[in-house]
């Protein structure tokens, strides 16, 4: 591992603030909420508050620190992500760029995939109980009629797969 990850490491909340993974709060649920009054839908807010969010990531990230063990199991990306995630170590893409490389579906299904194999704690924080939160709140409000749900890519897979395990525990 370079000797620099460390430093990435500690200032990971930072950085995934700038490249829109922590984006600014309010932002989705003002869209949300426009594309609620449009359909005549209500909006809910579905996710987990961020500061809690936040906490559990700060954890998530502080075990690799203290856990040297944890550092050496980290694997590099594959070939296809490393314009991603090399872009994103080293600085050299804007971080807007780097957003815009994960909008697909099959590429945001790419980075949690290596997140969960590289980083699964912080994949458990940033995505796993995320989603089954959302799939939760999702279909406790969908049986009152139209929601507007805005959530992001690397959620959907995620949330599909939950609300089919809630069908099955019906």
């Amino acid at each position: 591992m370079p000797r620099n990850f460390t430093q990435i490491l500690e200032s990971a909340p930072s950085l995934l603030k700038r490249i829109g993974w922590f984006p600014q709060q309010g932002g989705e649920m003002k869209a949300a909420l426009e594309e609620a009054d449009k359909l005549g839908a209500r909006c809910v807010y579905g996710d987990i508050e961020s500061n809690q969010t936040n906490n559990a990531m700060k954890g998530a990230l502080g075990s690799y620190l203290t856990n040297p063990a944890q550092l050496a199991k980290i694997q590099y990306p594959p070939s296809e992500l490393m314009g991603i995630f090399g872009g994103l170590l080293s600085g050299q893409k804007d971080p807007k760029q780097i957003v815009e490389m994960i909008k697909t579906r099959e590429r945001a299904v790419q980075v949690t995939r290596y997140l969960q194999q590289s980083f699964p704690s912080v994949y458990n924080v940033m995505i796993t109980k995320r989603d089954m939160h959302m799939a939760k709140m999702l279909r406790q409000h969908c049986s009152d009629g139209k929601v507007v749900a805005v959530v992001g890519m690397a959620h959907v897979e995620g949330i599909e797969r939950e609300w089919e395990e809630l069908d099955r525990k019906k």
